[in-house]
């Protein structure tokens, strides 16, 4: 049995020696693998969270490249590298591959051309590593940027040194990272493996999604030294249990199975301590007072950066890897312990060879010890990520604390619950006036006006995030002055209170733009009244409202004569009048309705009960009768007032229209007031018509041309003719009463007047064909067309064309034309006479005579008009004119034409009194072009023919 147990024992040890050389094998490869897994997912957050930063700051960069001057982009990456600490610094190269900036930390070592061209927008790509001078390396990172530019981060390759320093490779295991070419950027050699060893178990991994290589070796003979142990004590256990097998069989086999059973224990044990102190990054430790050596675990001494072994080390030698700014309170703080035989806790930290720092939390506490010597005992705990994260919470609150308190606009944070302030920055103790005690001891509802607490209460329940206000909110200020405001608003957490963190944005002077702007878009800025569109959409929502049983009344008020202030007072003194009758009328219409200014010096004043009318009217006379007072002196202002009512379901439009056309007929009759009526309209409607008609007369040949003969007196000799305009309409004449204002108005006698005389040309070239050349035709010119300048160009124009003598035409002005602009109608005349043509004056005495254009202008001939003819041989005042008008022509040298003579004896008492010439019915009516002709081949003689011979 005992040979039989020997040889399976022997058997099954061979199979578990050589199990255990394939296991070790295998979980070396293993971990090396998962080591290798770990940096590589490591580097992927560190390089993609990079990634991200620099393409957070793309359209930044962008903008600097563009206008250094508008983009804080220092600022951004001196805040991307505070976060970011493994980043030396960050570069901007615009798209010609020459630097834009360079941080303060570069030497200005260039990236070479193929690496910025080989990124990709948004994608990051790194270059060769470079050595900038005693820098420490770095590896350029390049991100090509939506604007074609190139942001390029320099990373410190210490921090990838550091993720390949945490791993566990073993006591002679390495681990490499590798770039894109396969230069060496970090390397962790803990020791070599001697040639006779049987080499690495090496693992690589390139998964990250970067061009990076992760190469992990774990060492074959340091991953089978235990299986060589216990295959060596194996093997001599078989050999001590073969050569003691014939007497110590049972025992020996009874102390084997007892040995094996607690060794895999232990060895359990020790597996599961060992790994629960690799996870946990724990090591544990024993120091005697004897000789104040320390037993230190593999994990302990990694924490302190000490070689790995089983001898202890003296105390001093953990003491010297302490933080010097640490090891005085440690070593105090351990004395104390040992010598009061009590507990202790610390955390410092610890300086590694390399100069990397790790905060370790140590504890322990004295044990008895079975030699009866005193042992202290320990754990030894990597805190140096919690450290960290707290570093950075503390760095986080300190920006946060500094953005509240240094920002421009006022912050404050305010609770939930009670609505009271928590905290408030400078900002706002400035602009609201309250001290920063002050406004800890209110709530939000002091700073609101009266009325605003339901509105206020409401938005702070609403727990929509983000919490940017829709609407403009007003604030009170401490002395009262109210400030409108917007909101941004989000919800916090603030020592313990649900709190509310809230940004003040001032927009008082953009609210009151806005108020400007919707101010002038319905007021008139130099009246400061409504405009006349706005005051009827006012009206138009009277009706709509249902506020006014009666319809609204509108009073038109037409200032009289102001066009003649500009030109005599100057516009100043025209303006003043203006609003001094502005702000008068504003007044009445605060007691009475709605006022607004229209041009061409015009008010409308709309009032909403009709049936006190009488009372704005008089009001708004009560305010035209006072005097002006300006620069220029006292002014009186005079107005014509049209009153009209609307009327239901007549828009205010038209209402008012109505009241304008009422002032239009009050001008028209020269009253100062009329009320307007139907009548009015159908007027309006026919001389709009009338107007509309006139557009197409000439076009469709309606115009015709009548003459009418001018007799010299003297011998009754037909000297020439007036051309008179006629326009047919369905067989029917219009009378030139109607018309002609109409065309002067509407600037349509300019080129009626250019057809009268090519009429009159054409007339003219047939009379003298029929042997009549010492007829001359007379044309009227009105005052626009003469304005113009063009009718000497005419003229001239008519006698080349039709080849008429000198004298052939003559034009015939008003006393208006002449005395509009006189240097103006100078030249023309003198232009005129030049060319042959005569000028004489038409009705004159009807107008505004003026005795000095009469001595200055160049004149031919004078037409008394007929009104003073009438009746002249009988009617002692027509005949005093008359003589008076007779001695003044013939004292400056003109001709004298009489018109309307229709008695004979007026013609008698003109020729009598030394008239030259004469035209009237009594003579001949005004007649067609071939009429007039017949007639005067009939040799028709004013004494003989009287009017029986004119058609």
């Amino acid at each position: 049995m005992g040979t039989l147990l020997g040889l399976a024992l022997s058997a099954g040890l061979v199979s578990m020696v050589v199990h255990g050389y394939f296991a070790r094998l295998d979980a070396a490869r293993r971990q090396s693998a998962a080591v290798a897994a770990g940096i590589d997912k490591l580097l992927r957050y560190e390089i993609r969270n990079l990634e991200r930063a620099l393409n957070g700051m793309a359209a930044e960069a962008d903008g600097y490249a563009v206008d250094p001057a508008a983009w804080d982009l220092p600022g951004t990456i001196r805040g991307v590298i505070a976060r970011n600490a493994e980043l030396q610094d960050i570069d901007l190269v615009g798209r010609d591959g020459q630097p834009l900036y360079k941080g303060v930390n570069s030497t200005g070592q260039a990236v070479p051309p193929a690496v910025l061209q080989s990124s990709r927008t948004g994608r990051l790509v790194p270059g060769n590593v470079l050595h900038e001078g005693r820098s420490r390396p770095v590896l350029p990172l390049v991100v090509r940027t939506p604007g074609q530019n190139w942001l390029v981060a320099r990373l410190r390759l210490s921090e990838l040194q550091e993720m390949l320093d945490g791993a566990d490779v073993g006591r002679r295991g390495n681990a490499t990272l590798l770039g894109a070419t396969g230069a060496v950027l970090a390397q962790r050699r803990i020791g070599a493996t001697p040639p006779a060893s049987g080499g690495q178990l090496v693992s690589r991994s390139s998964a990250s999604g970067y061009p990076f290589v992760v190469v992990v070796s774990m060492s074959r003979a340091e991953a089978l030294a235990p299986w060589l142990g216990s295959s060596a004590a194996s093997l001599g256990l078989l050999l001590l249990y073969w050569l003691g097998m014939r007497y110590l069989s049972r025992r020996v086999a009874a102390a084997e199975a007892v040995r094996r059973s607690v060794h895999a224990e232990l060895q359990r044990q020790a597996d599961w301590l060992g790994k629960a102190q690799e996870a946990a990054r724990t090591g544990v430790w024993a120091i005697d007072a004897t000789d104040g050596q320390v037993h230190a675990s593999a994990p302990a001494r990694d924490l302190f950066g000490l070689p790995h072994g089983s001898a202890p080390l003296p105390a001093q030698a953990f003491f010297e890897r302490i933080h010097e700014q640490d090891r005085q309170r440690v070593e105090a703080g351990f004395a104390e312990a040992w010598g009061k035989r009590e507990p202790f806790a610390f955390e410092y930290r610890v300086v590694l060879p390399d100069g990397a720092v790790r905060w370790i939390s140590a504890r322990g506490a004295p044990v008895a010890h079975h030699d009866a010597g005193q042992r202290m005992t320990g754990t030894l705990m990597d805190i140096t990520g919690r450290r960290q994260q707290q570093a950075q919470l503390e760095h986080a609150e300190s920006q946060f604390r500094e953005l509240f308190e240094r920002n421009p606009l006022p912050f404050w944070v305010f609770d939930i619950a009670t609505l009271r302030f928590l905290a408030v920055n400078a900002a706002a103790v400035q602009r609201y006036g309250y001290s920063r005690e002050e406004f800890l001891a209110m709530t939000i509802l002091q700073i609101r006006p009266e009325g605003a607490a339901t509105a206020v209460r409401h938005s702070v329940a609403d727990a929509a995030e983000p919490r940017d206000s829709a609407p403009v909110w007003q604030h009170v200020t401490r002395d009262g002055r109210l400030i409108h405001v917007r909101i941004h608003s989000s919800t916090i957490r603030f020592d313990g209170h649900d709190a509310r963190l809230v940004l003040a944005e001032d927009v008082s002077e953009r609210v009151a733009y806005e108020q400007d702007l919707q101010w002038r878009a319905t007021h008139e800025e130099s009246t400061g009244l409504l405009h006349l569109r706005s005051l009827l959409d006012a009206v138009d929502g009277w009706s709509g409202a249902g506020a006014a049983r009666c319809a609204p009344a509108f009073v038109h008020v037409q200032l009289r004569d102001l066009e003649l202030v500009s030109p005599t007072f100057g516009t100043r003194t025209r303006e003043e009048i203006i609003l001094c009758m502005a702000r008068r009328l504003a007044r009445i219409g605060e007691g009475h309705g709605l006022v607004a200014y229209a041009p061409s010096d015009a008010f409308v004043l709309a009032m909403r009960q009709a049936e006190n009318w009488h009372e704005l009217v008089d009001a708004v006379k009560a305010a035209l009768a006072l005097s002006i007072d300006a620069d220029t002196g006292r002014h009186r202002v005079q107005a014509w007032l049209g009153i009209a009512f609307q009327q239901p379901g007549e828009a205010a439009e038209q209402a008012a229209g109505h009241a304008a056309l009422a002032a239009l007929e009050a001008r028209a009759h020269n009253q100062a007031t009329m009320h307007y009526s139907a009548r009015m309209a159908e007027r309006a409607a026919e001389r709009l018509a009338t107007v509309g008609r006139l557009r197409t007369a000439l076009a469709n040949a309606e115009f015709e041309l009548f003459y009418q003969p001018i007799l010299r007196i003297g011998d009754g000799v037909v000297t020439g003719a007036e051309a008179l305009l006629r326009w047919r309409v369905d067989g029917a004449y219009v009378s030139p009463a109607t018309f002609i204002p109409l065309c002067e108005e509407s600037g349509m006698i300019v080129p009626i007047g250019e057809w009268v005389i090519e009429q009159a040309a054409q007339a003219r070239q047939l009379l003298g064909a029929r042997g009549h050349d010492s007829i001359s035709i007379a044309v009227n010119i009105s005052a626009v067309q003469f304005m113009s300048g063009a009718v000497p160009g005419h003229l001239r124009r008519a006698h080349a064309h039709y080849r008429l003598p000198r004298g052939a035409l003559h034009v015939e002005l008003t006393e208006t034309a002449m005395l509009q602009r006189p240097e103006i109608a100078r030249s023309a005349m003198e232009e005129l006479q030049r060319e042959g043509v005569c000028v004489s004056i038409d009705d004159f005495g009807t107008g505004f005579s003026s005795m000095s254009y009469l001595r200055d202008l160049p004149l031919n001939h004078l037409k008394i008009d007929r009104s003073f003819v009438q009746d002249v041989h009988r009617n002692r005042r027509n005949a005093s004119i008359c003589e008076a008008l007779i001695a003044l022509g013939r004292g400056l040298g003109l001709e004298l034409i009489a018109e309307g003579v229709e008695d004979a004896l007026e013609l008698q008492w003109l020729r009598d009194h030394g008239v030259d010439s004469a035209q009237g019915f009594l003579i001949a009516r005004p007649m067609p072009l071939q009429d007039f002709a017949a007639w005067l081949e009939r040799g028709a003689r004013a004494g003989t023919q009287g009017t029986a011979d004119a058609p």
